[in-house]
Order: structure tokens, then sequence, then C-alpha cells
């Protein structure tokens, strides 16, 4: 090939060890070449032999046969990668209700063969978000998408078979081999010296990192220019770092930090346990003793399950019931440490007693104060005490580039979050220029390469939970202009540093067009408040077209406060919307509930109608609980697990980016084995074919269940507003007139936001659905 021309791909171990096999023998040759083109008669051959060589009197050497003949289909005709993506792409069709697509169009012109980097953002969840990514990509263009991911997660049992089999790029993380230091230090300006034994020469090297965390301006960090002894080093620059404050880690901001420890979840099973096991013995036979103790166990963690539930929860409506199951787990918290009076109850919220958040239960786990970045930008700080400090050590990642750059040469599909870690923040963490150095190092090795860089939104709601629902909208594919290259390429270090903000630039311009920000999580809640007053009465939007419109809200509301425009009427709109969104969190309704009051429990008839359809509700409820509650028994010892798995992660690195991947990971395994547990218990009660029975049919019953479960939350949360209107009229009343006045409001501010751009296809719709009902309403 000529210099610069992309790579040919290699061959692969097993064509190499082929051909040389051939090469000695070309007897092979023939069974080889039919085999990798004919696989499918290996099928056909498993069948026929096994019925002849059975037929034959050899049943259990036909058998054999028969499987040695699929295996060798299977083993050339489905891929390592290809089966594991398949067994993950279900599983988040399992865990997620809807995987919705925005953009999908903008996609479609990249099957030509052309390299392209998916730049994906937020990273909220920290292994779900590239699965998700990876299966839309496969399904809409059939590219496979590789990962850059953390080098320390290939050394992790589990996790590094996974890495390896989807073909992820290593990349060593500098955070990842953070080292505590040797001694202690001091620096004036750029200067550090060092004392107790410090070694810097040893520790030490050009590029490496200083972290110092000073306990007033909190996390000061240094770059290291030269070093000069093991007591003297130099710095690019003084340490950089801005004040924090202490903020108490509050228990009612996060449930996770009031995460149930391990032993005190296997008291409260026992607790649990030992009446059902006591009680049930005497209604059933004697000989069906393993499901006395299978059901008794389950009910325990259901229980068990449902009273960590309530006592997470933030429903105002079960406040009694939380101060009894918060007092309960308390109690038995101080019971298992050998202390009753630590974890007295103090006075929280309304005089209502709360458990302190930062001593629950548990006594491994040293959960820091929360701290929040002050508003001041970061300032140079000198260390004059002496300091521990701890180092990152330079990485040099120029072997990560070039397996980057090979990738693409070869027309490959790179993904990546340019954030650099997951967070649980409505704005976008500042990008690295990690993204920039591959799309320009690549065009500059091999000449003429297409790179296209498509910006990913991963917009979700409720990511965390169980059936949630997520979109994943694509922007309009990047390309970098050749004049940009040629800057990095002959430029010298100012050059390519404008290069590197040139093409920054258009990267975050990308991402900021696909993802919902907002500064605060007030002011993202009014931007769908927004989007739910504008929308027509009875208008169903998918979850793509619902993030699409709250961001063309988002953009208007923004274009409008910059420019100084209209910020007395947009002040008075926002304080009226969260009044009403605290009207709703009051009340525990919802805003779609709101919308149906209007002239419907307002009269002595319609109070009627309602209150029986809440009777018919009812019923269909009690009906589905009938049917679940068997199901829901086999799982709780998993839901039980997961859910404390889960929180007590997030709270040891507090964030709750991780709660997601460990309930898909830690599904994956206690799952399996709950239903193998099951299993061996119905076969030693009922018998081999009870327990085949149960084994086959089980799963099937479960998947019915789930979604029998969705629709049961669906009359469940309907019940409640039916139940609401009819018992509070004049609530009910004033929360429609509220909500009636805020929508004229929009329709009235909305023509102001000239940013409010959207699907021209979905903007016809909505005009004419209201005006359908401007004409059909009577009074208007």
């Amino acid at each position: 090939r000529t210099n610069g021309s992309p790579p040919p791909p290699p061959q692969t171990q097993r064509e190499c060890a082929d051909t040389a096999r051939m090469g000695k023998s070309h007897a092979l040759e023939l069974p080889i070449t039919f085999w990798r083109k004919y696989g499918v008669v290996l099928l056909w051959a498993a069948v026929g032999l096994d019925l002849i060589i059975s037929k034959l009197g050899f049943p259990i050497i036909g058998q054999c046969v028969s499987i040695v003949c699929v295996v060798l289909y299977l083993f050339e005709n489905i891929s390592l990668r290809k089966a594991v993506c398949s067994f993950w792409f279900g599983m988040m069709d399992l865990y997620f209700r809807e995987i919705s697509i925005g953009g999908q169009h903008k996609i479609l012109q990249i099957n030509d063969g052309r390299a392209v980097i998916f730049a994906c953002a937020p990273h909220v969840n920290q292994f779900v978000d590239p699965i998700v990514v990876m299966k839309v990509v496969a399904e809409k263009t059939r590219r496979h998408v590789s990962w850059m991911t953390a080098a320390k997660s290939f050394t992790r049992q589990g996790i590094g078979g996974i890495a390896k089999a989807l073909k992820a790029i290593p990349v060593v993380r500098p955070e990842d081999n953070e080292t505590k230091g040797r001694g202690f230090l001091i620096s004036d300006d750029k200067n550090v010296t060092g004392s107790g034994g410090t070694q810097f020469l040893a520790d030490f090297k050009k590029g490496s990192l200083v972290v110092v965390k000073h306990p007033i301006y909190g996390k000061l960090t240094g770059k290291v220019t030269e070093v000069v002894s093991d007591t003297q080093m130099v710095l690019a620059g003084p340490f950089q770092g801005a004040p924090t404050t202490a903020k108490p880690a509050d228990g009612e901001e996060k449930s996770f930090n009031r995460a149930m420890s391990v032993r005190t979840t296997v008291v409260m099973v026992c607790v649990f346990f030992l009446p059902f096991a006591y009680a049930l013995p005497p209604f059933l036979p004697d000989h069906w003793w393993p499901l006395v103790y299978m059901i008794s166990f389950q009910m325990a963690c259901g229980f068990t399950n449902l009273l960590y539930l309530i006592y997470r929860s933030e429903d105002s409506e079960l406040d009694v019931i939380k101060v009894t199951a918060r007092s309960s787990l308390t109690a038995i918290g101080s019971m298992v440490r050998g202390n009753a009076t630590k974890d007295t109850p103090s006075a929280g919220r309304k005089g209502m007693p709360r458990v302190n958040s930062r001593c629950n239960f548990d006594h491994s786990v040293n959960q820091p104060a929360k701290t929040e970045e002050a508003p001041s930008l970061k300032v140079a700080r000198d260390v004059d005490q002496p300091s521990a400090y701890t180092f990152l050590p330079y990485v040099d990642q120029s072997e990560m580039f070039n397996n980057v750059y090979d990738a693409l040469g070869r027309g490959g599909t790179i993904g990546i979050f340019p954030e650099g870690g997951t967070h649980d923040g409505t704005k976008l963490l500042p990008l690295k220029w990690g993204i920039s150095t591959m799309i320009l190092g690549a065009i500059g090795k091999y000449r003429g390469l297409k790179i296209s860089v498509v910006p990913v939104g991963l917009n979700y709601f409720s990511p965390h939970k169980f059936r949630s629902t997520v979109s994943v909208d694509f922007g309009d594919p990047i390309e970098v202009d050749q004049s940009i290259v040629d800057l990095w390429l002959n430029g010298g270090k100012e050059e390519k540093q404008e290069a590197n903000c040139a093409v920054m630039e258009l990267v975050i311009a990308g991402m900021s067009a696909v993802t919902l920000q907002a500064k605060d999580v007030e002011t993202l809640e009014l931007y769908r408040t927004v989007r739910r007053l504008y929308l027509p009465l009875g208008t169903r939007l998918s979850v793509a077209d619902n993030v699409a419109l709250t961001q063309s809200v988002a953009a208007g509301f923004r274009d409008v406060t910059n420019s100084h425009k209209c910020d007395s009427r947009l002040q008075d709109f926002h304080a009226r919307c969260s009044e009403y969104s605290q009207m709703l969190s009051q009340y525990n309704l919802h805003d779609y509930q709101v919308q149906r009051f209007k002239d419907k429990a307002f009269s002595e008839t319609a109070r009627n109608q309602l209150l029986l359809r809440s009777l018919m509700r009812l019923v269909s409820v009690l009906s589905f609980s009938i049917i679940l509650v068997p199901w829901y028994l086999s799982v709780a010892p998993a839901t039980m697990l997961l859910a404390v798995m889960s929180d007590w992660q997030a709270r040891k690195v507090n964030k709750m980016s991780v709660k997601g991947t460990w309930k898909i990971l830690g599904g994956t395994v206690v799952l399996p084995i709950m239903h193998c547990w099951c299993t061996a218990c119905f076969w030693a009660t009922f018998g081999e074919f009870g327990g085949l029975v149960w084994f086959f049919i089980a799963p099937m019953g479960g998947m019915l269940a789930i979604f029998a479960a969705e629709e049961a939350a669906l009359l469940i949360k309907s019940l409640k507003g039916l139940l609401f209107i009819v018992r509070n009229t004049d609530a009910g009343q004033k929360l429609s007139n509220i909500r009636e006045e805020l929508k004229s409001e929009v329709r009235e501010l909305i023509p102001a936001l000239q940013a409010l751009e959207m699907d021209h296809g979905l903007r016809v719709r909505l005009e004419k659905r209201q005006s359908w009902l401007d004409s059909n309403t009577p009074g208007e």
C-alpha cells in the first residue's frame, strides 16, 4: 500500500492458523471451505445423523455426533462479540420500558464506509450508557462501536471479559493510579519543598500531577515541570484550587444515603422469617416442607424490601409509616452494632424524627460530608503548612492514540464520553481534549481519511429505576475542515492548541444541541413544566419528541434570559410554576391528572361517575395483585438484595450513576441463582415434573408479570387522582384553575421565544390539535 493509506484489516489468529494448516495438508482444504461456505449443512447433518445412529441402536453416540455438528456450526457462524452483544441488548430491552430514538435519519448517511466517532453525553449511568448507544447504533447502521474504556476495568473480573469481547479500547487514566506520597510538602509559588522522607526523584517526573487536600481550599492540584532533588521540585504554576463549603449530607436529598447494611438486612429477614416459618406448616401437608421454607423466606424478603422502600421514599403521605419504618430499622441497626443509643433519631423536617443519614447501620464505610464548590473560579494557592499529598503519575497515551488512529483508519467506529467520568448533575462536565486529538491525529496519519463525529444525547427519565425510559438523540455529523488539520500538522505548539480549540468548539456546539441542560434541578423542572403546559390536551408524544420539545423550550428561555428581555414576566412565570409544582407535590399528583380535572369532578353527577370508575379500577388493581403476588414473592429475595447492594455502592462513591449498573450486573447473577433455588424447592416438593414445569414456565410467567405490573401501576396512579378529586373538590378546582392560567400565559409567552425550534411535522401536529380543541371547547 502507499504511504498514508489505511492499513488492511489484519488476519485473525484463526485465519492464520488455518492457512498454515492448509499449506501443510491440502486434504483439509475442501472440508474447511465446505464448512465455512455451507455451514447450514451441519445443522441438517446434526438432525439426520442423530436419527440414523439412534435407529441403529446407539442413541447416545447419535446425540454426541449431533452436538459436535451444532458446536462446529456455532463456532464458525456466531462470534463471541455477537453473542455478548445479543445478551446485553436483551438486558437493555428488559431494563428499559422504552428506548426512543431521535434524529435517526442523521446517522443513515454514515453507512458509506467512513470512520465514525460517537461523542456521547451526559454520562449518568456508568455501564448502561455505552450498551444503550451500542444497541441503537447496531440496529440502525449495523456498525459495532468500540468504546474507550478505562484500563482499570479490564483488570476486573467479569467486566474485563465483557470489555474485551466487545473490542473496547483501553485507556489508562492517571486518577486510577493515584498514590499516596511519602512525607509532607509545602509550596511557595511554583517551588515545592518536601520534608519527612519525601522521595521526589523516585515518585515524580515531568508531567506528573500533585494533589493536596487542603482543609479550607479543598483539592489543590499542580503539574510538575522539573524534579530537582528528593526534597525540591518545580511546578508549571502555583497550586490551583477554590474554596469549598461543607454541606451536611441530607438523608432527604438522595435515597442511597440511607443504605441498609448487609448485617441489618440479614437480621430483618430473620425477624420476618421466623413467624412465617412457624405459622405456615399447619396449613400445608408435612411433605411440603421445602415449599414452606421457600415461601417463608420469600415473604420475609418481600416485607423487608417493602419496609426498606418506605424508609427511602419521599412520599409525604407515608410520613407516619416512615416514622415507624425508620424507628424499626434504627433499632435493628443499633442492636446489630450492640449500641442502642448511638443512632437516636433527631428532630427532622416538620418535626418528624429522622435518622442521621451519615450513621446508617454500618461501620465499614466512612461517608464524607457532601461538599459544594463555591461559585468563585480556581485561583492560585500556596501550601504554607506541611501537608500530606498524593500524586498522579504521568501516563504516556501514545499507544492508546495509535490504536485509535488505526481503528479509524480502517473505517471503524469509536465511542467516547468526552466528559471523562460519570456524574449526577444537570449540566455537562467540561469536555476533555482527547477527542480532538483523536480526530486530528487520525486524519494527519491517514491523509484523505473521512471522519464524522456524531453527537449523541442520552436523556433519561428516572435512569436508575427498572422499566424507566431513555431517549437517544443523534445530532448532525460534524466534519473537520482540512485547514484545521493542516494548522495542527504544520504549526507549532500554539497553532496545535488553536486547532484543538476549533475542533472542541464544534464538538461542544454539537453536544449542546442534543442534550438537555439546566443550571439546577428547579430550572430543569421549569422547562418540563412549560413543555407539559404547551402540549394540547390529549396529545401523546414519544420520549424522543418530549425531549426535543423540552430542549426547544430550554433554548428559548436561555436566549430570552441572555438578551435581558421579559425578565419580569419570566421571573413571575417561574415563581407561579414553582408554586404549582409544590402544590402537585403536596397532593402527590401529576400534571396530566390535573389536565383531566376540568368539567369532570365539579358537579354531583360527575362525582358519582368518578366514584364508580374508582371502584372499578380498584377491583382491577386487586385482580392484578392476585396474579402478581406469586411472581413478586419469587423475585423478592433478588429485588431486596439488588436494592440494598446498588444503594450501598452508590453511597460509597456518592454518585447515583452506579445504581443502574449494579442492578443489571447483579441481576444477571442473582436472578438465575434464585430461579435454580426455587426450581430445587419445587422439585423436592412435587417431584421431577413439578420442578421441570417451574424451571421452564417461570421465566415466561415472569415476563408477563412485568407487563401486568406496569398496567397495575398505571391503574394505581389514575386511581390516586380520581380519589383525590372525589375527596377534595375545592383543591381540584384550584389546581385546575391555576393550570389553565399558566397554560394561557405559556401560549402568550411562547411566541417571544424565538429559539423555540422543533421538528416541522411535530409543530404542525400540535397546532392542529390545539386548533381543534379551541374550536370544540365551549366558551373559547
